[in-house]
């Protein structure tokens, strides 16, 4: 057994024994400790990983994997006097294993909280979002705060059976509650560390929640963020430095074979959102009749889970807009995705030619505007639904 190999496992099985200290209703050990009652000094920058891993992910431990990147990169000062919490929603909430808020340090991993031993709570409830928010500007005070969101999603869809962020125990978040839990929370970045947020209609629904939003068009590995790489950039001195990361997430992806080079990230600018939507109503105004191309428009995801998320770009160019709209669309576009990146192919099952940083739902027929709710999408009330075939179909 190699020095390394050691090393990383007695990484993660500290990083287990942290991550699994809540105290059981039947447990006889020590209490957890009080939540403090005083916020410690301001920091420059305060991140909260949201990390909802009572599903898969968590019975793969990518949780635990990715907790230990944190504390590799802690340990080698990435933090930069910043501060790092995570919100553990760790597997087994139902057998008595509460969500947990934790501290992660160069001197290892704190528990801050162990959350009330109720299952009936879930973590995708905007009510618990927002509480934890609070809770950590409370405690973590600083001029800055980040938001990393951790977990399964399914970009704008909402149904009983799909998730737009996040999976609980089978609970999914709707993007619309995702929206609310955010209102007013002011972070100067969210980073979706998760598959198929990078939808037009995500980053509409989002446009007021952070200047700055960073996301994936497509179905992601499982490991998602190399954070031992990435924090440095979150944690940078002055602004956060965003891109870097989602740069460094896709360099990482992109240098691996075979079906393991598999990543797409996009980092969008919402104060452009605005003009990005009024190009995109004008076109979407002129559209008296449904081009058959529109089957063929790029998709960003594989038969086995579909998104129903295309290239904006190629949907846009199919509906025919006039060279000065397609102009003014393209500046709107290249204002709002301020990066993207994406591999040859979708783990070599779908070709990405073409990835324009957001994707798109693609209504073939009038009658389809209701699939997964779409019809009740801020993007479709606002901007598709200028199309004169779908006027007299708004909710």
């Amino acid at each position: 057994m190699n020095l390394k190999y050691l090393y990383n496992i007695l990484c993660m099985l500290a990083v287990s024994l942290a991550a699994t200290s809540c105290h059981d209703s039947d447990s006889t050990d020590e209490p957890d400790p009080p939540v403090p009652t005083r916020p410690s000094d301001s920091v420059h920058r305060t991140v909260l990983v949201y990390m909802l891993a009572d599903n898969s992910l968590g019975t793969w431990s990518n949780d635990l994997s990715d907790l230990n990147e944190m504390l590799s990169a802690a340990a080698t000062g990435a933090l930069n006097g910043g501060r790092l919490i995570v919100y553990h929603s760790r597997p087994g909430t139902d057998s008595g294993k509460a969500p947990q808020l934790l501290e992660v340090t160069a001197d290892g991993i704190e528990t801050i909280k162990t959350y009330p031993d109720d299952p009936s709570i879930y973590s995708v409830d905007a009510d618990r979002m927002s509480q934890v928010i609070d809770e950590v500007k409370a405690l973590a005070p600083a001029d800055d705060y980040g938001l990393v969101l951790w977990s399964h999603a399914n970009g704008w869809m909402e149904t009983s059976m799909s998730r737009s962020f996040g999976d609980d125990r089978r609970y999914t978040m709707k993007i619309s509650s995702l929206a609310k839990a955010l209102d007013g929370k002011d972070f100067s970045f969210i980073y979706f560390d998760c598959c198929s947020m990078a939808s037009v209609e995500v980053m509409w629904e989002l446009r007021h929640a952070a200047p700055v939003i960073v996301a994936s068009g497509i179905e992601l590995p499982a490991d998602g963020m190399p954070y031992d790489l990435t924090l440095p950039y979150l944690f940078a001195s002055g602004d956060p430095d965003v891109v870097g990361a989602a740069s460094t997430t896709f360099d990482h992806y992109d240098s691996m074979i075979g079906s393991a080079r598999t990543c797409a990230m996009t980092a969008v600018n919402t104060s452009a959102m605005q003009a990005l939507a009024d190009a995109s109503g004008d076109i979407f105004a002129g559209v008296t009749e449904f081009d058959p191309s529109l089957s063929s428009v790029q998709p960003y995801f594989r038969s086995a889970v579909r998104t129903y998320m295309y290239d904006f770009e190629d949907y846009i160019e199919r509906l025919n807009p006039t060279p000065a709209q397609i102009r003014a669309w393209r500046d709107a576009l290249a204002d709002a995705v301020v990066y993207k990146a994406n591999t040859p192919s979708l783990f070599n099952l779908v070709d990405i030619d073409r990835y324009c940083g957001l994707g798109s739902y693609v209504i073939l027929d009038s009658r389809e505007i209701s699939a997964f709710n779409y019809n009740e999408r801020e993007w479709y009330r606002d901007v598709v639904s200028r199309s004169p075939l779908l006027a007299t179909d708004n909710p």
